[in-house]
């Protein structure tokens, strides 16, 4: 009993601790993290230079509104602004699409970022790369809003 005491005070000291001796960029992007859950507004920016870039960025738009995201026309009426890369190759007769994303205050503080690589789908699945990536964005950045708003809800009981 009194050596699980112990364990489990180390435990949460060295958790304070670590927390406390972040650097200030990490601890002010931990902090940037949190707000997450305060975004309601986004304005989908750059995802490239290509045509599938763009209809990349479209495809983004009505996913994230389909998550309940509101998609604005200009970063000035956003909560925060999101931008990223999409690759598209060909191999062998098959089409692979990646994207990285991240999304930022309109102050330039990271909030959230993610790479979304091919992902292996079923042979009867006759959705195309491109749209399955923006699907799986739209879908990550709302589980991690999920995470961050009952993160919060559970910040503000205690």
């Amino acid at each position: 009993m009194r050596s699980s005491l112990t364990l489990t005070l180390i435990v949460v000291i060295s958790s304070i601790i670590s927390q406390s001796s972040l650097p200030p960029a990490a601890a002010a992007e931990r902090e940037s993290q949190s707000q997450l859950h305060l975004v309601r507004k986004i304005y989908v920016g750059s995802m490239g230079e290509t045509d599938e870039a763009e209809r990349f960025r479209l495809l983004l738009e009505e996913q994230l509104s389909g998550k309940g995201f509101t998609v604005v026309d200009r970063p000035e009426k956003a909560d925060a602004i999101l931008t990223g890369v999409l690759s598209v190759r060909v191999h062998d007769k098959k089409t692979r699409a990646r994207v990285y994303v991240k999304l930022s205050t309109p102050e330039g503080a990271r909030l959230w970022g993610k790479d979304f690589g091919s992902r292996l789908t079923s042979p009867f699945n006759r959705t195309e790369p491109v749209k399955l990536r923006a699907q799986d964005v739209a879908n990550g950045l709302r589980d991690e809003w999920e995470r961050s708003t009952k993160s919060a809800s559970t910040k503000t009981v205690q």
